[in-house]
């Protein structure tokens, strides 16, 4: 008979519980100061340029979102749910190496596509000079590499790579940023505003280097396209997921700058960023638990599951709730401060705002279990019914009331889009079997050989 030191377990049990809590604290601490870091950044950005300037920055940053959204579902994702989900280290990091190559050439292609967009189109959106022109590519790519390195760091659980990635790019924009309000006439314009971000996202991967082992890319090596193509389907379906989801999501952005204009743009989105935080803690949620609900469905942890879903739903009801309240309070501040008086009709884009932006967080609560359950053909099902109610309520929104109505629009597609997603929730946890299954092999740490290693 075997003694087992029972204080012993308790101990690990609780250090366990710890390490858990830590990496969940780091992971909100690092929002909250991106939530903060992009307020200011707003604000900067808002009161440096003008109304038509900033709506440009906005277009260009939700076609930056796209790309994203995009690197999401081929590389992002993959790291999150495929790579701990894995039946030993070796495959996880064969896996890891060959999502590394498919990252690479997705930057490369959509770099490139936004070249060839702005070379070949004459519009209000496009740039109209030679640095606006080549700092808006070099935007759009920095900012891919960043968004890599930090699912990186998620998918390891790794919170002090996480810090160092973000930590220089908060440091080094911001001094770009303070550039811009001290030399105004030399600095205060678009490509610079591109520049300032793209300087942070580079700073942080300077800093990435010698400290952290990345995966190793080996392009040649032989049967790398093999162990994609073993998550090709999943990926396929949420490649599909990000396209309907971007248009429900940010359809509203393209509507309004046909029928509106780049300034009635700059309105909807200057009132959009004062909903920014409820979102970013939404997002932290997502991207710290999606590895752990995926790894509670693969143990057959299935209380956990449900507890965790519950409370981030519930949590989330308070939030969006308490938020407009306190905007509502505080209005005469960010009038006076924030909108500097640029945008007159900003108080009554507050209320369908607040609706639309409580939908979508609960929507997005909703989704993350369901990504967990790999259910990205009904994801992506989803979004292809809602993306079109959203699209022509949005446009009909605007026309019938104008640019003010159009998150109504947008509220609707979310209302939708959340319907469903419950639903489907509820059906695939009456399908799980209840009872638990064997344990995986632990998934790989932080400190452990690089990923991209045979």
């Amino acid at each position: 008979m075997t003694f087992v030191p029972a204080p012993l377990d308790r101990l690990r049990s609780r250090l366990a519980g710890l390490r858990g809590r830590y990496r969940y604290g780091a992971s909100v601490l690092d929002q909250i100061v991106l939530s903060v870091f992009g307020f200011g950044l707003s604000l900067s950005l808002v009161r440096a340029l003008s109304a038509t300037d900033y709506g440009m920055v906005s277009l260009w940053m939700t076609l930056g979102l796209l790309t994203i959204g995009i690197q999401d579902a081929l590389v992002n994702g993959p790291l999150s749910t495929h790579v701990p989900a894995a039946p030993d280290p070796p495959s996880a990091r064969r896996l890891a190496g060959a999502i590394a190559i498919v990252n690479l050439l997705a930057i490369a292609a959509m770099t490139g596509l936004v070249v060839l967009v702005n070379v070949s189109i004459e519009a209000e959106w496009t740039p109209r000079d030679l640095l606006a022109a080549i700092t808006i590519p070099v935007f759009v790519a920095a900012g891919m590499y960043r968004e890599f390195y930090r699912s990186l760091a998620f998918s390891r659980h790794d919170m002090a790579m996480l810090l160092w990635i973000d930590g220089p790019y908060v440091a080094v924009t911001t001094l770009c940023l303070a550039a811009m309000f001290i030399w105004p006439e030399r600095f205060a314009n678009l490509a610079i505003a591109f520049l300032a971000i793209s300087a942070g996202c580079i700073a942080g991967q300077l800093c990435l280097r010698g400290r952290f082992a990345g995966p190793k890319l080996r392009p040649f090596r032989r049967g790398w396209w093999g162990e994609y193509r073993k998550i090709l389907r999943d990926v396929s379906w949420a490649l599909v997921g990000v396209l309907t989801t971007h248009l429900h999501g940010r359809s509203y952005v393209y509507v309004t700058v046909n029928l509106v204009g780049l300034a009635g743009l700059a309105a909807i989105t200057v009132v959009g960023l004062l909903f920014r935080p409820v979102r970013i803690m939404v997002t932290s949620w997502g991207r710290t638990a999606l590895p752990e609900l995926a790894t509670y469905l693969a143990d057959g942890q299935f209380k956990a599951f449900d507890r965790a879903v519950v409370r981030a739903f519930a949590a989330t009801i308070v939030a969006s709730a308490v938020w407009p309240v306190a905007l509502w309070l505080g209005w005469h501040v960010i009038e006076r401060h924030f909108l500097a008086g640029q945008y007159p009709d900003a108080w009554l884009l507050v209320l369908p705002w607040a609706i639309a932006a409580a939908l979508d967080a609960l929507g997005h609560i909703v989704s993350i279990p369901l990504r967990a359950a790999r259910e990205f053909k009904f994801l992506a099902c989803a979004t292809v019914l809602s993306a079109p109610v959203t699209i022509g309520a949005t446009a009909g929104a605007i026309i019938w009331q104008g640019y003010t109505w159009t998150m109504y629009g947008v509220a609707l597609g979310n209302l939708l889009t959340l319907v469903m997603c419950c639903g489907r929730l509820y059906a695939v946890r009456r399908e799980i079997p209840a009872a638990p299954r064997p344990l995986r092999p632990e998934p790989i740490e932080a400190g452990q050989p690089s990923l991209g290693q045979p």
